[in-house]
């Protein structure tokens, strides 16, 4: 039978990351042999690659095969129908004046999503990134639609943490898919403006609504952005009054946060530039360009302020380092200053130690009164020199 130790580096050797779970292995006392046993991964970093300060919602503990009624509504100017039936082929067709927007709340149901894909013929590639959780922002043009990632960063009201899901758009000619990974209520003010037909969403096109849910998702953006500024503002203070190890890790913290957030929201720049050329589709109109170049303006604004905020973690770095550099320098002198006062001092006992017979001075009656108040002497004219050159 192998020893304890065998075994312990039997289980370290044998350890592997396989995505979100580990296989661990365990001695068993009644087998001479190893089992192995699943253990779920609570890293989330080492699995979606996100800062670990923030939460990723697409990996909370549920179930996998997940059942969520999608919210499907068909609207124009005049009717407004909302069915509540997950049947695809409950959905009627719909006439040119109308538009369809079909909401999946949870795109972890593969077998509704097998089905949305049959029944309006959605590409298994396009099919295949739906149900990828960690895809980059990104931009696909197909022959007759258009398919966007986008990261959606919002703060959980219940526990005022910052969120981070995936949403995904595929938009027809008057119609219009959106698959979230997990149920929110970003998307609630808009369905209800629709069912109460406030602002200009059921006399446009199916364009207009698919620019409205990315102003919404870009809106969130700002929303986490204000928090991240007060945690800044907090982090400043705390640099000038007592700054600790503790605060230089939030700053680092809060700087991964900023390089994961640029990674997932700069290519928006680009994607909302691409939609805004006519000649590379004809789903968007031209008069829903405007107000494209209306939430460009704001996705540039966010991406500035993720730079103005990565150059301020960068300089309170740079000013930790320096008040700690500062605080060496300050020991550093102290013991110079002590040092220097004592090499005299050690001279002037190294010269009186010495045991030879010809020093006058060590039989003198009062030699030792006489160098011990040169010493202090000493020591106070240095300190006075010291203290006149403001060296403390």
């Amino acid at each position: 039978m192998s020893s304890p130790t065998t075994i312990n580096l039997i289980v370290h050797r044998r350890r592997k990351h396989r995505k979100s779970e580990d296989i661990l292995y365990e001695y068993s006392k009644d087998e001479d042999q190893l089992r192995p046993r699943t253990q779920t991964v609570k890293n989330r970093a080492a699995t979606i690659y996100v800062p670990p300060t923030l939460i990723h919602s697409q990996i909370s503990e549920r179930p996998s095969d997940i059942r969520a009624d999608p919210t499907i509504l068909i609207y124009n100017n005049d009717i407004l129908e909302i069915l509540s039936s997950t049947s695809m082929e409950d959905i009627r067709t719909i006439h040119n004046n109308e538009c369809l927007w079909i909401d999946i709340p949870a795109a972890q149901d593969f077998s509704l999503l097998t089905k949305i894909g049959q029944r309006f013929k959605i590409h298994p590639l396009v099919l295949a990134d739906i149900e990828t959780i960690a895809q980059r922002t990104k931009l696909d043009i197909l022959d007759d639609a258009l398919f966007l990632v986008a990261k959606v960063i919002y703060i959980d009201r219940s526990s005022s943490k910052t969120c981070i899901d995936q949403i995904c758009f595929y938009l027809q000619e008057n119609i219009l898919i959106t698959f979230q990974q997990q149920p929110k209520d970003i998307f609630d003010q808009i369905k209800k403006k629709i069912s109460e037909n406030r602002g200009r969403i059921r006399r446009s096109r199916i364009d207009y609504l698919f620019y409205l849910l990315c102003d919404t998702i870009v809106e969130r953006y700002m929303d986490v952005f204000d928090k991240v500024g007060t945690q800044i503002e907090a982090i400043e203070d705390h640099l000038m009054q007592k700054p600790s190890r503790d605060t230089l890790e939030t700053i680092y913290d809060l700087k991964r946060e900023m390089l994961y957030f640029r990674g997932s929201i700069s290519p928006l720049k680009e994607i909302i530039n691409r939609l805004q050329k006519e000649e590379e589709t004809q789903i968007i109109q031209e008069s829903t360009i405007i107000y494209l170049k209306d939430l460009y303006d704001h996705v540039v604004q966010v991406n500035d302020t993720i730079d103005a905020y990565r150059e301020m973690l960068s300089s309170f770095i740079d000013f930790y380092m320096m008040i700690n550099s500062n605080a060496m320098n300050e020991v550093m002198k102290t013991l110079t200053i002590i040092s220097t006062i004592f090499i005299p001092l050690t001279f002037i006992g190294g010269v009186y130690g010495m045991n030879f017979d010809n020093m006058p001075e060590i039989h003198w009656k009062y030699g030792y009164y006489v160098v011990l108040i040169c010493m202090v002497s000493l020591t106070f004219i240095m300190l006075c020199c010291f203290k006149r050159k403001k060296w403390f």
